[in-house]
């Protein structure tokens, strides 16, 4: 909880590809590998940041600051502790909206719930199909060279395989008959 404190927000958003796909645990995590409680203890500074920063006459109270806790953690427990900071950060430089005049608790979970995981799924599929990319580059290149070596070598490019005796044996017989 020291170490991903509110501060680290601007360094979520610096390095995204390490906030979506890095090894930080998930919000989940936080509250069973530890307590209950972990998860929650954690979320109630991130959100009291974003309440200071958007500089809002009225305020959550702190029981709806508990609630709003709450249900992010149960709503979006598989989301990572960077990912959330992430959220956060975009939410602080405009990305989706602005508050006036009252922090509204439904304004964030929608902006969380439609744009933000949008974001993510979009993430996700640039991440996958840039790995897709890199391993069919990987074995174009292990082909590649496998070609290059068999050609030096005098071998042909695709060696028929094989065939072991007993399928001779019936090769000779099927030709008998």
């Amino acid at each position: 909880m020291q170490v991903m404190n509110p501060q680290l927000q601007h360094t979520c958003a610096q390095h995204e590809d390490r906030a979506f796909f890095g090894t930080a645990p998930m919000l989940v995590t936080l509250r069973y590998a530890y307590h209950d409680q972990a998860a929650m203890m954690w979320m109630l500074p991130q959100l009291y940041d974003l309440g200071d920063y958007c500089g809002v006459k009225e305020k959550l109270d702190k029981e709806q600051m508990k609630q709003l806790a709450r249900i992010i953690i149960q709503e979006f427990g598989f989301l990572k502790v960077t990912e959330v900071m992430l959220f956060l950060h975009r939410f602080k430089a405009g990305h989706y909206g602005r508050f006036y005049g009252a922090m509204d608790p439904m304004f964030i979970m929608t902006a969380l719930r439609q744009d933000f995981m949008q974001e993510r799924s979009d993430a996700i599929d640039r991440h996958e199909r840039a790995q897709r990319q890199a391993e069919w580059d990987a074995h174009c290149r292990l082909v590649a060279k496998e070609r290059a070596e068999a050609r030096a070598a005098g071998r042909p490019l695709y060696p028929r395989p094989r065939v072991d005796e007993t399928d001779e044996t019936k090769q000779q017989e099927n030709e008998k008959q």
